[in-house]
C-alpha cells in the first residue's frame, strides 16, 4: 500500500504536464513577470466609446480603412476588409500612438491576429512594422518589418492566432507599431484581417 503514495503524485504531475504542454500560452511569450507598458484590447469598441484619435488610420491605396468591430461573444477588435471596395487594390495602415520603450523591461511585443475569407496571401496579407521616427507621415518614416505567427489562408475563419514574442531590443526611446493590410475587391483578394490584444512589456 505504501507504493500508492508515490504513484498518485506522479500520475498527477504527468497529467498536469500534458495540459501545460498543450496550453496556447506556450505559443506566445506573455508578460507574466514584466510590467506591461502598453496595452490595447479594443473592448471600448463594444461600448461604442473607443477613441481612435491617438491612432493613425491611413489608406495608402484605395479608400478602405481599419475599423472597430465586435464578435457575437462581445469581444472587440480592429479589422481591415477590402470586400466590396470596388477597387482592385486596397492598402491600409493602423498605427499605434507613441510608445516609450525605455519604460519596458523585456522590450517585447505580443498581439493576436485573425482572418476571415482569406484564400491566398499573395495579394491579400497582413504585415507588421515598427518605426522610431514616425511623426504622422507614413511615407516619410523608416519602417522595420517583423515576422510573426499569423493566420493562414483557408484556415478557420475568426480564429485568433498568437503572434509569439517579437523582440524590439534594437529600438530605444519612442516607437510606433504599425499593422499594414493589403487586399482588393476581387474575390480572391477580398479577405479580411483582424488584430487584438496588443501588448508591449
Amino acid at each position: 500500500m505504501k507504493k500508492l503514495k508515490y504513484i498518485f503524485p506522479i500520475a498527477v504531475l504527468t497529467f498536469a504536464s500534458i495540459f501545460t504542454a498543450c496550453s496556447p500560452e506556450d505559443e506566445q511569450e506573455l508578460p507574466q513577470h514584466n510590467k506591461i507598458i502598453y496595452l490595447v484590447d479594443f473592448q471600448q469598441v463594444v461600448e461604442g466609446t473607443f477613441d481612435e484619435t491617438p491612432f493613425t488610420n491611413f489608406s495608402e491605396v484605395g479608400t478602405k480603412e481599419w475599423f472597430g468591430n465586435k464578435d457575437n461573444r462581445g469581444n472587440g477588435y480592429y479589422e481591415f476588409s477590402p470586400f466590396q471596395s470596388g477597387q482592385p487594390l486596397n492598402i491600409g495602415w493602423f498605427i499605434t500612438p507613441v510608445i516609450n520603450l525605455d519604460q519596458a523591461n523585456a522590450k517585447r511585443l505580443t498581439f493576436q491576429s485573425a482572418q476571415h475569407h482569406v484564400i491566398n496571401d499573395t495579394e491579400n496579407y497582413l504585415e507588421l512594422f515598427v518605426s522610431n521616427n514616425f511623426t504622422g507621415d507614413v511615407a516619410a518614416a523608416n519602417w522595420v518589418k517583423f515576422e510573426f505567427k499569423k493566420p493562414q489562408p483557408n484556415s478557420k475563419n475568426y480564429e485568433w492566432v498568437n503572434s509569439g514574442g517579437i523582440n524590439l531590443a534594437q529600438f530605444s526611446g519612442n516607437i510606433h507599431i504599425a499593422f499594414k493590410a493589403t487586399g482588393g475587391t476581387a474575390n480572391a483578394n477580398a479577405g479580411a484581417y483582424m488584430i487584438d490584444n496588443i501588448k508591449v512589456f
